[in-house]
């Protein structure tokens, strides 16, 4: 089977009304969910080598990397809630028909800008997740 081409793939956050989701505009890559699980060590007297146990699951954070648009609202909405340390919900929807991604809610913990000699004005976001990353599907 071939590969999902990722262009067309959406980063978007839950707006004011429930199940809404807006695209945000700009975005030339997604890193993440970077998830990974706790190792609890669960060796004692008798064992004769380290024994473990899974802990709960740690999604990690997502990346993004976007051209910046000063005054778009949906950038700007990223940037307020990390001001606000207001908790959103996001989503990485897929470049398929239906619309298929992953869900997660999250914090935006950094927002950052970066400019220089013939280059584009762009900005980095770093949204770290709280609870699970869940598939979904909007096939109706």
């Amino acid at each position: 089977m071939a590969g999902q081409e990722s262009q067309g793939t959406k980063f978007k956050f839950e707006s004011e009304t429930p199940d809404e989701y807006t695209a945000v505009p700009g975005v030339t890559s997604i890193d993440g969910p970077s998830g990974s699980g706790q190792e609890i060590d669960v060796s004692d007297l008798d064992s004769t080598a380290r024994e473990f146990i899974q802990g709960l699951p740690d999604e990690g954070n997502v990346t993004l990397e976007m051209n910046y648009m000063p005054g778009n609202a949906a950038q700007e909405r990223l940037r307020e809630a990390r001001a606000a340390r207001e908790k959103l919900n996001f989503r990485i929807a897929f470049n398929t028909t239906p619309e298929t991604g992953q869900q997660f809610e999250g914090y935006v913990v950094e927002f950052s800008h970066a400019a220089g000699v013939d280059a584009a004005l762009t900005a980095s976001v770093n949204i770290r997740i709280t609870g699970a990353v869940q598939d979904y599907d909007l096939t109706p």
